[in-house]
């Protein structure tokens, strides 16, 4: 038997991994915030998010139908770039997942908090990160099937309430909370609330560009990758509007202050027994998308290894066929984030980071176009798409602070450090 039937990901688990890497805790705890800069305009926003998400799962449709193997954005950018921003590139995606992973153990835990106060507590928080991240590491070692298998299952757990959320919340919707449509649109175009809001709303569509990271562990990526990608961002895009529609017609203005919104409404129609309903969906989704981030992060350094920017050690297979000192050291640093920061610190780091990565992807799919560079999937209207893509991403970045924006600029340096002092003599011993 072959590797790519019993031992690969075939389309759906794929498609799962994508549901699990989306759907987590954005949607779950960031209505609110979004309601409460600009009211029923936030359904714009998530409208203005699922265009920008889905021009960029566009571009990375394109690009991963020309690439077969680990990096996603890193293997994009070092073919269209050069060696030195693909190192960068590289090295803000592995980044990237770790940060992500971290905050969603801690946005895990802050949920269960609901629940189990203890959670909050800061010595059993702690003890409780560092369990997580020794279970999920060993999980990951254990190779694809394991974490595979778990992926789907939990995947379709934590839909199938959601589903139901939509499908009964529906007949309960007070339609007369969505009249102020037209002024608060006006209002935060005005006062630029609406760039703010559609900023923080955005880490809830992120993740898809994580999917292509580990292509060489997916059966036919070329083919399968392009498909999941687009399936998934549209599937979510449509999700998120029907939540958020439905968070809006069960609470009104009331959403502007809650911090549990899918659950408030929830119990504004079943109770309490509504409220600890969703509860539970929300860590079985938060839960879902963590394990999806333990399997997809140590593939960013791993792709880093294959292209000589980093030692070979982080690449060589274990017995299990993993990459056990990638899947370790991504794990210690994930562990020690968590202990460090709490969820909307460490959700905060990823989204300029994020805009970053996807700006250079789209403006790859330009440049591989120009040297007419074979794709297996091409986004039609020509370079529109792209262009389109270009131009949110960087309105967006422009809705950051400045705190925010140096940050990045350290990470560069830091990056550039690395890359002077190892990367580049390995590249010219080749």
């Amino acid at each position: 038997m072959t590797e790519t039937s019993a031992n690969k990901l075939g389309f759906w688990s794929i498609f799962f991994l994508g549901i699990n890497s989306i759907i987590g805790s954005g949607i779950f705890l960031l209505p609110s915030k979004a309601y409460a800069d600009v009211g029923v305009a936030s359904i714009v926003v998530i409208i203005i998010n699922a265009i920008l998400a889905l021009c960029l799962a566009l571009c990375f449709a394109e690009t991963s139908s020309i690439f077969d193997k680990n990096g996603s954005s890193f293997v994009y950018a070092k073919e269209a770039f050069g060696n030195f921003v693909g190192f960068e590139i590289g090295m803000f995606a592995w980044f990237i997942g770790i940060v992500s992973w971290a905050a969603e153990i801690q946005g895990f835990l802050t949920t269960l908090g609901g629940l189990y106060p203890s959670f909050l507590d800061p010595y059993y928080n702690k003890l409780a990160v560092i369990g997580i991240g020794i279970f999920l590491g060993l999980l990951n070692y254990l190779g694809i099937k394991f974490s595979k298998i778990l992926n789907n299952v939990i995947t379709v757990s934590k839909l199938v309430p959601l589903f139901l959320f939509i499908l009964i919340g529906i007949f309960f919707i007070n339609f007369s909370d969505f009249t102020p449509l037209i002024p608060k649109i006006s209002q935060g175009l005005s006062t630029g609330n609406l760039g703010v809001a559609t900023l923080v709303i955005f880490y809830a569509f992120t993740g898809f560009d994580l999917l292509a990271v580990a292509a060489e562990d997916m059966d036919n990526p070329t083919k399968n990758l392009p498909k999941a990608i687009i399936s998934v961002m549209i599937f979510c895009s449509v999700f998120y509007l029907l939540i958020m529609v439905l968070c809006i017609g069960l609470l009104g203005d009331k959403l502007a202050t809650s911090t549990l919104p899918i659950a408030a409404a929830t119990a504004s129609v079943f109770g309490k027994s509504g409220f600890l309903f969703i509860i539970f969906a929300t860590l079985i989704s938060i839960g879902g998308i963590t394990i999806a981030l333990s399997f997809i992060a140590p593939r960013s350094v791993q792709a880093l290894a294959d292209n000589n920017y980093l030692p070979s050690i982080f690449n060589k297979k274990g017995r299990f066929g993993t990459a056990g000192f990638a899947i370790l050291i991504t794990t210690a640093i994930t562990v020690s984030l968590a202990l460090y920061g709490n969820f909307i610190f460490l959700a905060s780091l990823t989204v300029i980071a994020r805009l970053i990565e996807f700006i250079s992807t789209a403006m790859s799919v330009l440049v591989f176009r120009k040297r007419k560079m074979k794709a297996l999937y091409k986004i039609p209207l020509g370079p529109i798409i792209p262009l389109t893509a270009i131009v949110l991403s960087i309105w967006l970045l422009y809705q950051s602070s400045l705190e925010k924006i140096i940050f990045i600029l350290i990470g560069f340096f830091i990056g550039y450090l690395f890359y002077i002092f190892y990367a580049k003599k390995q590249l010219k011993k080749e």
